[in-house]
């Protein structure tokens, strides 16, 4: 057995996720060239990726474009996950190139560290 995979996944990750308030906005174009959007709310963010809940569910590997307004933030994407939660669906998104984190949410990420310690 390789010793990787008895890491859980959380701990497998570049950085850290946080939680995360933002709406999300996304776009992208299906097998036919439709383009769909979807509207949502983002669960957590770090430099690699974030979660989104969503009312819809995306094909694993779309590429998509999307973009948390509130944090300022637009990335282009690819879906790696899709979970139903009940009537929702969460998206696992990983972005191609590392974004810049708004400082205000990494303050969170230290003020969240501070109360678990």
């Amino acid at each position: 057995m390789a010793h990787g995979r008895n890491i859980l996944k959380s701990e497998r990750r570049k950085k850290p996720r946080f939680a995360c308030t933002s709406s999300i906005l996304l776009c992208w174009s299906d097998d036919r060239g439709h383009e769909h959007y979807a509207r949502g709310r983002c669960l957590d963010l770090s430099e690699h990726g974030c979660a989104a809940e969503l009312t819809e569910p995306i094909p694993l590997r779309t590429n998509i474009s999307m973009r948390l307004p509130e944090l300022d933030i637009s990335s282009f994407a690819s879906v790696r996950h899709v979970t139903r939660k009940g009537s929702k669906y969460h998206v696992g998104l990983e972005f191609p190139q590392p974004i810049r984190v708004p400082v205000k949410e990494e303050v969170k990420v230290v003020e969240l560290v501070e109360v678990l310690s």
